[in-house]
């Protein structure tokens, strides 16, 4: 009995330094700082719901064009756009719906996009969140047909709110944007 004490007590301290490194893994790996990333990797990644992000790839310039109207009241947007790294073009009746540019001396980290989210698996409940879009490295575009292509996979718990259960461990296609953010970087 003694003995299999003794080998309980190093297999959970190894199980949980396993934890500890997988952890560390995950952590190393979040596309959210990982600067080794360019601008069309991980599109589709959720990042949240609505949560915008304090950086991307590793970068936390950023500009922010948001769409004209209200996507939820169709009021018009009180929000104020910015252009200080990045020139935006909103088309409000042709695609690509925004298209973006950075300005001489960036280069583009990656894109977040506030989308309407939709899904035939939540029936008659479409959702706006934040999610990862793909981009050059120096310009790039909504969808030139209007017909967007990116699937955002929302993670069991990924929301974790009451009332959005339906919405967690689902995937979305976009069809509409309220906001597009381009973190840069020099060079």
């Amino acid at each position: 009995m003694h003995a299999a004490r003794r080998l309980a007590v190093p297999l959970a301290a190894a199980l949980v330094l396993a934890a500890a490194v997988a952890s560390v893994a995950v952590a190393a790996s979040n596309p959210e700082t990982d600067k080794s990333l360019g601008p069309s990797a991980t599109q589709g990644h959720f990042l949240g719901y609505p949560s915008p992000t304090y950086q991307w790839h590793g970068c936390k310039k950023e500009d922010t064009q948001w769409w004209p109207t209200s996507l939820v009241s169709g009021n018009p947007t009180t929000s104020p756009s910015t252009h200080r790294y990045v020139t935006f073009t909103v088309n409000t009746k042709a695609y690509p719906m925004v298209s973006w540019k950075a300005k001489a001396g960036y280069r583009i980290c990656g894109v977040e996009v506030a989308a309407q989210l939709t899904s035939p698996q939540v029936r008659g409940s479409d959702l706006l969140a934040e999610a990862s879009y793909t981009s050059g490295p120096t310009q790039g575009t909504t969808a030139l047909n209007g017909r967007e292509t990116i699937k955002v996979r929302i993670p069991t718990k990924g929301i974790d709110q009451a009332g959005f259960e339906e919405f967690e461990g689902k995937t979305f296609t976009m069809f509409a944007f309220q906001a597009v953010t381009v973190f840069v970087k020099k060079g």
